[in-house]
């Protein structure tokens, strides 16, 4: 069996979702985390507060599966804010 699909591209191996983290922590900038991020926004009801990357907003689950800690070393999609 080939690693090519039906039209002929190379196949790439899925990747695993991890959590609420598009990338894996600790590839992005040396000394930046979550909490520093564009990307890292605030949800939930008035009298609790979760945190959740908003790169992968199409993912959400409204549960912790998805929420993230803002003292995580950044991912390779870190943004200055």
């Amino acid at each position: 069996m080939s690693d090519t699909d039906l039209f002929g591209v190379a196949a790439r191996p899925q990747e695993k979702i991890r959590g609420g983290y598009p990338r894996p922590p600790g590839t992005g900038p040396a000394g930046e985390t979550c909490g520093t991020c564009r990307n890292c926004i605030a949800t939930g009801p008035r009298t609790r507060v979760y945190y959740k990357c908003k790169v992968i907003q199409f993912r959400w689950t409204h549960g912790p599966g998805t929420d993230i800690k803002k003292k995580t070393p950044a991912c390779e999609m870190w943004q200055s804010r």
